[in-house]
């Protein structure tokens, strides 16, 4: 039964197409790019068990003799253990630092997860773009064809010279080339999307933009993926401050026995390591000059980021109104190309004003479609500053 019903939804993708929702789950289930970034955070957490693991203790073994005839059987022998112990304040930065790392790891996965699906959306929206356009073209392709077979009529009927019948005809061959590049530019964006989802199929996608026109934008306050990564790095140096906070960091514990040949000896110790010539404080200002410029980069960098997004939502209402202007414009030279056929068809028209209105409706039709893509464009680049990609 599971089979049946997964062959049925293979076959309804096939057939209705894949929504971009559905690519979007497949793509971030398949991609192996994003698997390997996933296996980075085991890897932080294998080298925070390597940072945090204790030293292995020392055993120290010695056998002498003493006897002034060699080969004697007068002997003493020693054995001893040692362990370099950590201190709790050196302990507890190295702990910081672990926390930090995998901190920044997961920064760092965040940004490329949520690099990635802007990137996805950004290859999605111009597939659809390239795929609206080539529609359109047919649609060109279909109307000038119309015109130019009106031209050809009163061409052979004496009313129409051929200059214009020639003008006609290389339009409508001019758009037939171009729809050969623009089915060339929508074959490369396909395969590229497959590769970008990790598809070893061909599936057929949903030509829909993914936003809507719309002016309407929510804000959200959460940082960008390169603002987490400046935090985490912040983390990351003031975990170093901390670890050299103390130049104290580690003893040595050490215990032996040794057995003479007329006494035992037992021995208990500490070797402990003199701060004198190093304090570690070249560390520690180190430490502090990183923090201060993350400190400063991070600062800017919110800046930045709050300019950049009120220019998106600008940029967005601007592209929204451009929309709906143009929207209205193309129905009105809907209506004059319609008439001016119409006329052309029965010998009252100029073909010239023909021409012309039939230009400028094209240029209208791709003007909306190139609008509706910048939308979809700032939108997406919003929607990343605004930290939408980073879950």
């Amino acid at each position: 039964m599971h089979k049946i019903i997964l062959l049925f939804f293979t076959l309804s993708l096939t057939v209705f197409g894949m929504s971009y929702e559905q690519f979007k789950k497949q793509t971030l289930k398949n991609s192996k790019i994003l698997q390997s970034q996933t296996l980075s955070l085991q890897t932080a957490q294998q080298e925070n068990s390597i940072l945090l693991r204790a030293s292995n203790p020392v055993l120290n073994l010695e056998l002498s003799n003493y006897n002034e005839n060699a080969g004697g059987n007068d002997v003493e022998y020693a054995a001893g253990i040692s362990q370099t112990i950590r201190t709790g304040s050196y302990m507890d930065g190295l702990q910081e630092k672990a926390n930090a790392t995998s901190l920044l790891s997961k920064a760092f996965v965040t940004q490329g997860r949520a690099g990635y699906i802007r990137t996805l959306e950004n290859l999605y929206t111009e597939y659809v773009y390239q795929s609206k356009m080539l529609s359109l073209l047919k649609q060109e392709y279909t109307l000038s064809d119309k015109v130019t077979a009106m031209v050809k009529e009163r061409y052979k009927s004496g009313s129409e010279n051929r200059v214009a019948y020639l003008q006609a005809k290389t339009e409508t061959l001019t758009l037939k080339t171009q729809m050969y590049t623009t089915k060339q530019q929508l074959a490369k964006l396909y395969y590229q999307l497959l590769a970008v989802a990790g598809l070893n199929r061909k599936v057929s996608l949903e030509k829909q933009f993914i936003y809507s026109v719309s002016s309407a934008t929510k804000s959200s306050s959460k940082p960008s993926p390169q603002q987490q990564v400046l935090k985490a790095k912040e983390k990351l140096y003031q975990s170093d401050y901390s670890i050299n906070r103390s130049s104290f960091r580690n003893f040595d514990l050490y215990a032996g026995v040794e057995q003479e040949p007329d006494q035992g000896i037992v021995r208990v110790g500490v070797n402990i390591p003199l701060s004198i010539n190093n304090d570690r404080s070249e560390e520690r200002m180190l430490a502090k000059l990183k923090m201060h410029q993350t400190r400063l980069e991070s600062e800017q960098l919110g800046i930045n980021v709050r300019s950049q997004k009120q220019m998106y939502k600008a940029a967005i209402r601007e592209l929204s109104n451009q929309y709906h202007a143009l929207k209205t414009l193309q129905n009105e030279q809907q209506e004059l190309t319609t008439l001016l056929q119409e006329g052309y068809k029965i010998a009252k028209g100029s073909l010239f004003q023909l021409m012309t209105a039939k230009n400028k409706l094209i240029q209208t039709r791709k003007a909306l479609l190139q609008t509706q893509k910048m939308i979809n464009d700032q939108k997406i680049a919003l929607r990343f500053l605004q930290g939408d990609y980073n879950d």
